[in-house]
């Protein structure tokens, strides 16, 4: 959009700043819950590093309660100013600044890292800025370490491409500086709606863009205005971010979105049958994406993969602690997958529940041990907390030694 658009935005939309959100796949610790659940060997995650922090609520949060040093940058000076004014508050190992991608990965001061985190961002920005990323990821990502890295996707987004170009060239062709940003994303989706009212052909042959019409009206105009009116903006298959990171040196290594390890809640028996005839890998998860048409990726990939034997891997997922994050009285957890919402059983989540009811940590260890008398086997424990997880009511929980260090930081 060219109102207000100045050098240093390369694009990027800054005339309004971007929603203040907590993103919790962006906390390291769901890397290991995740990973461990498909046998991979994830790193003690010390330094860390999100590009593109936005607000900065996500990097000051885990900051703060945690001991891992965070990095990050975001080339808005507003949002940086006021996600370094928190980290001031906070008193927490972070290192924020207001670069663009291009002169914070140049920089010589920072460390390599264990975990590089990107979230949406990738969607938004030019070629030429995700092969500075890449490059980045490439050089200062650890052997072993964690990429997370969510994007918008295909085929989720196929069909909405024209339309957001529809909203695009109105705000360029027909808006006015008058306006501002929000005043022409309101007379763009105006416009589209008086389109889609003489119903053209595009709207009756692909009748989900006009549901997702409808559902622009009710959205923050600040999120629409990045989310939707950036100069670039590229949804990418899970082929071409392949493609992209193969020169990282990085390989895919499972989803940050705990609902789609639960087949049942994602994908018809039919879609599992022809999926398992398939070997994995690229074309594999683009298979899987057909099947759930999916929109929006949040992808683990790890530089240099190596597997857990079956002995490491249960040993590591029983130190795994979580945390019930509800209060447990009249609690009825609600999970959707993008097949159907999970049937709830009873007879495995209430006495999983009722172990948590004191939201007090405790280790997978523990609770596979107490339910195993109820007749719960230990890989119904693991996708029931994976569920759990997924939906928000549980979060994973780190050592107590971690937990008093991070308590101590806030304490005069």
């Amino acid at each position: 959009m060219n109102g207000g658009v100045t050098d240093w935005t390369g694009g990027y939309v800054a005339d309004v700043n971007y929603i203040y959100g907590y993103y919790p796949e962006l906390n390291p610790m769901r890397a290991q819950l995740a990973l461990c659940s498909a046998g991979i060997v994830t790193p003690n995650i010390e330094v860390a590093c999100e590009l593109g922090f936005g607000q900065g609520l996500s990097i000051n949060l885990h900051a703060a309660a945690s001991d891992v040093e965070w990095y990050g940058t975001d080339f808005n000076p507003a949002q940086a100013a006021f996600a370094q004014q928190l980290a001031q508050q906070a008193k927490s190992h972070t290192h924020l600044f207001d670069q663009s991608f291009e002169a914070f990965c140049q920089r010589l001061d920072l460390p390599d890292f264990d975990y590089i985190g990107l979230h949406g961002i990738w969607s938004w920005i030019s070629n030429k800025n995700r092969a500075v990323l890449v490059d980045f990821i490439q050089r200062k990502l650890k052997v072993g370490g964690v990429l997370y890295i969510s994007y918008n996707t295909y085929p989720g987004w196929a069909a909405t491409v024209p339309l957001r170009e529809l909203m695009l060239q109105h705000a360029e062709f027909m808006g006015s500086e008058k306006q501002g940003v929000i005043g022409k994303i309101d007379a763009a989706i105006d416009f589209a709606e008086t389109l889609f009212a003489v119903n053209p052909r595009f709207a009756s042959d692909n009748p989900q863009v006009g549901a997702r019409l409808k559902s622009l009206k009710n959205q923050n105009r600040n999120y629409l205005a990045h989310e939707y009116f950036n100069r670039d903006w590229s949804p990418m298959s899970f082929a071409q971010i392949a493609q992209w990171l193969a020169e990282a040196k990085v390989q895919y290594a499972g989803s940050a979105h705990y609902q789609d390890y639960i087949d049942n809640i994602n994908l018809t028996k039919a879609q599992q049958e022809l999926l398992a005839s398939l070997p994995s890998g690229s074309f594999y998860q683009t298979v899987r994406d057909f099947c759930v048409n999916q929109q929006f990726r949040r992808d683990y990939w790890v530089k240099g993969v190596r597997k857990l034997s079956a002995l490491e891997k249960r040993e590591q997922l029983y130190e795994i602690a979580v945390v019930l994050t509800q209060l447990r009285a009249g609690f009825e957890p609600k999970i959707v997958g993008s097949l159907s919402e999970a049937k709830i059983q009873p007879a495995i989540f209430n006495p999983l529940l009722d172990c948590l009811a004191d939201n007090k940590p405790k280790q997978l260890g523990q609770l596979v041990q107490v339910l195993k008398n109820q007749k719960i086997t230990a890989a119904q424990v693991l996708q029931a907390v994976l569920l759990l997880s997924g939906s928000g009511a549980l979060q994973c929980a780190q050592d107590e030694a971690a937990i008093q260090s991070a308590r101590k930081k806030r304490i005069p």
